[in-house]
């Protein structure tokens, strides 16, 4: 009888767009905090966690040395507060085509979706539940869990086994993501990763493949094949 599969999927960019909000709200966050003017990049937030996010911005932007543990946390509190005013009556937040569907079929299939993200548990909930997806994922690792992405599959798998009393190897699991970095993640821990490139950049696309992600996609329009592509694995 073969293993049941872990599906770890990622949130903005992969399963829908959050709209400009976020980035606004921890752009703010940090202006807030610092007392100057603070701009985020797509390449200053993308497959980062927040908590790394708001370090790199209060060092970049900062004076003195390396921010407290109590200083993040403010700047992560401002910022979370910031997204649920906001994001539950925004008309940017956008499931993408075919996102909702794979998470079906992988249920269809009897196997775990569950979230692997670098947003903090508040955000990443506020987001899919302003889109319905919150209920579909048996449950999450989020930006806290962990002091870089890399550490965050561990923390799913032992987060399965204590909510769901099963185990899964890195053979059993995918992780399904839209960044270099959600690949790279994927490979440092031998799990097979299927990368959707919603960015036109050839740069993105080259960065994307350095990371030999076992599946390059551009969307999520051929549920059914992805469905077979991740039988084989």
């Amino acid at each position: 009888m073969s293993r049941r599969k872990l599906i770890l999927f990622d949130v903005d960019g992969t399963l829908l767009t959050p709209g400009p909000i976020p980035r606004q709200a921890l752009a703010e966050a940090l202006s807030h905090f610092l007392g100057r003017k603070v701009e985020l990049t797509f390449h200053d937030v993308a497959g980062l966690t927040d908590p790394i996010i708001i370090r790199n911005g209060l060092v970049r932007h900062g004076t003195g040395g390396p921010p407290s543990n109590g200083d993040i946390s403010t700047v992560i509190e401002h910022f979370l507060t910031l997204e649920e005013e906001r994001l539950p009556a925004s008309d940017d937040v956008r499931v993408f085509p075919g996102a909702e569907e794979l998470v079906r079929a992988c249920l269809a299939e009897n196997w775990v979706p569950a979230l692997l993200t670098g947003n903090m548990e508040r955000g990443a909930r506020v987001k899919l539940a302003r889109t319905g997806l919150w209920e579909l994922f048996a449950f999450g690792v989020y930006g806290g869990d962990g002091n870089a992405r890399e550490d965050l599959p561990w923390v799913a798998w032992e987060r399965a086994w204590n909510v769901l009393n099963e185990s899964f190897r890195p053979a059993d699991t995918i992780l399904i993501g839209d960044t270099p970095n959600d690949a790279r993640v994927a490979r440092l821990n031998g799990i097979t990763s299927l990368i959707v490139c919603r960015r036109e950049e050839t740069e993105w696309r080259q960065a994307i493949e350095a990371e030999q992600p076992a599946w390059l996609v551009d969307g999520f329009d051929d549920v059914p094949g992805l469905i077979r592509l991740m039988k084989g694995k």
